[in-house]
């Protein structure tokens, strides 16, 4: 009985441990690379067209506290193949009041770019 016991704790022990499936291809999730924690912000929802042969996205970012919080943030154009088709962008500093939501535009340097990553870090 108390090997039963033993074994069903390590078991949920090890299940709370494994890590989280990857985001699937394609998915909104997959399109935000978090560069440390980033609590407290809530990515919604994600549009993207083209316009005059560049790529705009508009991503929509929640702040799901009652005090203010500050991120940084910049995006990567991608190709085709997935690899970058422009130089980095420079970091960008984005106040975030208490429960406000906000959304972040941007506009491809290139008509190359065919997909984007929004890369976010929280100090």
């Amino acid at each position: 009985m108390r090997f039963k016991l033993t074994a069903a704790v390590a078991l949920a022990l090890l299940a709370g441990c494994a890590t989280p499936p990857p985001p699937a291809p394609g998915s909104a999730a997959s399109k935000i690379v978090a560069m440390g924690e980033m609590e407290n912000i809530e990515v919604g929802a994600i549009r993207v067209a083209r316009e005059n042969g560049f790529l705009t996205v508009k991503v929509q970012l929640s702040n799901t506290r009652t005090k203010n919080k500050m991120m940084y943030y910049r995006f990567a154009w991608l190709g085709n193949d997935g690899f970058p088709v422009a130089d980095d962008e420079v970091w960008k500093t984005l106040n975030l009041y208490g429960a406000q939501s906000t959304f972040l535009p941007a506009i491809a340097p290139t008509p190359k770019a065919t997909d984007f990553r929004l890369e976010v870090k929280t100090p």
